[in-house]
């Protein structure tokens, strides 16, 4: 049987959430909203994925972010519900292809940067 996420130990770290500071952002989804783009690198931080355990009061583990830069993360977090909702309804699939896209792109970021190692990899 499978442990739901939200029942999974949570990582909690310093450095995976200042590693987004001056990034670019990796979930590009203001632009589905007409006249929509990224807020710039200044203003990007590490966006908790809205997946299964990410609720009031609570966080999804940090293993599971994206650089997302503030209108993007307003997007992801529902401060721009409307935005939230258009994108919903009109781009489902290219809405979660983009967070699952973004997060991989973060943790590429993040073990090039060695902020998340691995006891046995190998570099292509």
């Amino acid at each position: 049987m499978n442990t739901p996420t939200s029942l999974l130990p949570k990582v909690r770290s310093d450095q995976i959430m200042a590693a987004a500071a001056g990034q670019q952002c990796t979930l590009r989804v203001s632009s589905f909203l007409v006249g929509g783009r990224c807020s710039g690198a200044d203003t990007t931080v590490a966006c908790h994925m809205p997946v299964d355990g990410k609720g009031t009061g609570t966080k999804v583990s940090d293993l599971f972010v994206a650089f997302g830069c503030s209108n993007c993360h307003d997007l992801v977090d529902g401060r721009n519900a409307n935005g939230q909702a258009y994108i919903i309804k009109n781009y489902p699939a290219a809405y979660m292809d983009r967070l699952l896209r973004g997060m991989a792109e973060t943790q590429s970021r993040l073990v090039e940067a060695r902020i998340i190692t691995l006891a046995d990899w190998r570099m292509p």
